[in-house]
Parts: C-alpha cells; sequence; structure tokens
C-alpha cells in the first residue's frame, strides 16, 4: 500500500510531487519533536528541583543516621571540656573572693578592730582580746577654737580574780564621758577624774552573746552606789559584721537609764571598710532621749596606721526633736610601739547650736598604752 492509495479520490493529485518540499516537512517535525522532548524533559527537572527545594528533609535524614556512635560521642565531649571547667574557676573565683573578704572580716575584728577601730569607740573590744586581766591607760589633750585647753589622762583595768575561770573581774574605771571638769594642768589630770570600782560578774559568753552583771561605786566626791547589766550581740551577715549593745542601769544620784548602740562595718576593699553606728541613752528623771549616729570609712594605710574620715550627727528629743551638733573629722591612729602603744591626731570641725551652728575647729590628740588582748 503507497501513500497514493490513502488519499481519498478528491483530493487525487494529479501533479506529481516536489521532492524538495517534502525534505523542509521532515526537517520541521524532527525540529518539532527535538523540542517536545526537550521541553519534557526541562520540565521533569524542574519539577524535580521544586520537589527537593519543597521537602528536603527525605534528602537529609540519613545523614544523622549515618553518623556513627564515635562521631557524635566527641562532640558531646568536647562540649564538656569546654563548659564544665568554666563553672568552677567562676564558682572558685567566686568562693575565692569572698573568703578574702570573710578573712579580712575575721582579721579587722580579730587585729586592726581591736587596736585601730573599736576600741576608739569602746574598751569591750579590748576586753574581747583577752582571756584574762588586760586594761588601758590613756592620756588626751584637746584644744576647741574661743577656749582654753583641756587635758585628760585615767585608766581603765579589768583583773580577772583567779580561781574562777574569768568568770569574776575586779573593774577599776576612768569615766571619760561623763567627767565635764576641765583640767588645764597636764600635771593635774589624775585629781581631776570620776573613778568607780566594780566586781564584774560573767552570764553568759558565746560566738554571739556577751552578757554580764556590774556592780560597785563611783567615786564622785562621795560614794555612789551604781548596777549595771550589759549585753552585747554580734553578727555576721555576708560580709558584713554588726554589733549591738544594750546597757541598763542604776546609780543612787540620777536613777535609772539605759544606753543603745549599734554599729555594722563592712569592707569596701581590701584595704578600706564602712562603718555606720546609731545611739540613744535615756534618763527616766530627765524623760528623754540623746541621739546620735556617725558614717565613717576607714583606710588602712599599712599594717601600722589607719585613717578614719567620719560625720557625726547629735541631737536630743528635750521638748522637741532637734539637732545640736554636726561634726566631721579625720582620724590618723598609729602603732608607736609593737601593738599596745598608740597614738591619735584627730583634727575636726563641729557645727554646734549653743554657738549658732558657727563652725568650730578642734585638734584632739590621745595617747593609748593597751596591754592584755592575746
Amino acid at each position: 500500500m503507497t501513500i497514493d492509495m490513502l488519499i481519498p479520490p478528491q483530493s487525487f493529485n494529479p501533479c506529481p510531487k516536489n521532492p524538495t518540499t517534502h525534505t523542509v516537512q521532515q526537517m520541521v517535525l524532527r525540529f518539532l519533536s527535538f523540542l517536545f522532548v526537550l521541553s519534557v524533559l526541562m520540565g521533569f527537572m524542574a519539577v524535580t528541583a521544586q520537589a527537593s527545594r519543597m521537602f528536603p528533609a527525605p534528602e537529609r535524614e540519613p545523614l544523622p543516621a549515618i553518623m556513627t556512635e564515635a562521631e557524635s560521642a566527641p562532640d558531646l565531649t568536647l562540649e564538656t571540656e569546654e563548659v564544665e571547667p568554666e563553672d568552677p574557676i567562676k564558682i572558685e573565683m567566686l568562693d575565692w573572693s569572698r573568703s578574702v573578704l570573710a578573712d579580712y572580716i575575721e582579721e579587722l575584728n580579730d587585729g586592726l578592730d581591736s587596736f585601730f577601730v573599736e576600741s576608739i569607740f569602746d574598751d569591750d573590744a579590748i576586753d574581747d582580746k583577752s582571756s584574762g586581766s588586760n586594761g588601758r591607760v590613756f592620756f588626751k589633750t584637746r584644744r576647741v577654737r574661743g577656749e582654753g585647753v583641756d587635758y585628760q589622762s585615767g585608766i581603765n583595768l579589768k583583773l580577772a580574780l583567779p580561781q574562777t575561770n574569768n568568770q569574776l573581774k575586779l573593774l577599776i574605771e576612768t569615766d571619760e564621758d561623763d567627767d565635764e571638769i576641765k583640767e588645764s594642768d597636764a600635771l593635774g589630770t589624775v585629781d581631776n577624774v570620776t573613778y568607780s570600782t566594780a566586781l564584774r560578774v560573767l552570764i553568759q559568753q558565746s560566738e554571739h552573746w556577751n552578757t554580764n552583771l556590774d556592780n560597785g561605786i563611783r567615786w564622785e566626791g562621795e560614794p555612789v552606789p551604781f548596777t549595771r547589766i550589759r549585753a552585747r550581740r554580734t553578727d555576721y551577715y555576708d560580709t558584713w559584721r554588726s554589733r549591738f549593745n544594750q546597757t541598763v542601769f542604776w546609780r543612787s544620784n540620777i536613777g535609772w537609764g539605759e544606753n543603745t548602740r549599734y554599729s555594722a562595718i563592712r569592707p569596701i576593699d581590701i584595704r578600706r571598710s564602712y562603718r555606720f553606728a546609731l545611739g540613744a541613752s535615756y534618763l527616766l528623771n530627765d524623760d528623754f532621749f540623746e541621739l546620735n549616729n556617725s558614717y565613717g570609712i576607714f583606710d588602712e594605710l599599712d599594717d601600722l596606721q589607719v585613717l578614719y574620715y567620719s560625720f557625726t550627727i547629735k541631737g536630743d528629743t528635750d521638748g522637741i526633736e532637734k539637732i545640736n551638733r554636726y561634726t566631721t573629722a579625720i582620724s590618723y591612729r598609729r602603732k608607736v610601739y609593737r601593738n599596745f602603744v598608740l597614738a591619735e591626731l584627730v583634727p575636726e570641725v563641729s557645727w554646734p547650736r549653743d554657738r549658732n551652728f558657727e563652725p568650730t575647729p578642734a585638734l584632739t590628740f590621745k595617747l593609748d598604752i593597751i596591754f592584755g588582748p592575746d
């Protein structure tokens, strides 16, 4: 069968076919077929690429499965080596810094605090350092602008009685605070002072508490019997060390009274410390409080000397609550001989109410001989 036989009779063309036209038609058909196949392949590749972008997980899932435990374990080990050593280092450094501050507070309490700091304000610090008898001999001179020079000297002794295991002590004290007599003669200071003798009974002594009872006589021209009970508590809060002192007393000439003090000290750095203190005293017959508060910074220059910058406010509630004096001072305290001969020089400026708060400079020199601390 030929092509001519498939053509209907009505389309029969008696003219012979042009060979050139037939060749061109074949070439066009082959080119169109090639374009069709190419477009199909390109479409398939495009669909495959789109599918790989839309569904990346099926291609990446085998990778973790192919990784062996030996390949994954080192990553965990490396993380452990990088992370775990950092925390102990940080904790160790933190513990070290806290330990340094804690040791500094203990050193401040046991060493600098006893001789340079607390002994400035209270002889109890000397008593805390001693396991037996102790004492302090002092000489002080003070000059206030517009007033004469004042001299004062005295002795404070705490003698542990034998066979009492420090439960009983004999006290011989000079009352520095209540001695209002101004002595312009340095050699006459021994005569114009108020002494007291008492027997101290230790009620409780522990890490935090120290309580004792004193009964004795004050020699103020005539004997003045007195009794007092003291309680002191010491606490440590992180880097703070605080002390609370409460004293209740009775004297035959003035009646009942009390004295309350609270102080706290905290290191600022390895050399400086911050201290603040609050105080109140009350006499039942007077029926008003005398108040004071102070703020200061200790600067330990070296093992032999220290500076204390302070600001103090004093007032009372007599009639109305009022402030009676502002004082700013710089105390220079130095060990003159070993740990028991101390000298102190205090220049200060105060603004007292009785002088209409006019600035009043003053200069104080003090020499202490401390003995007994272990």
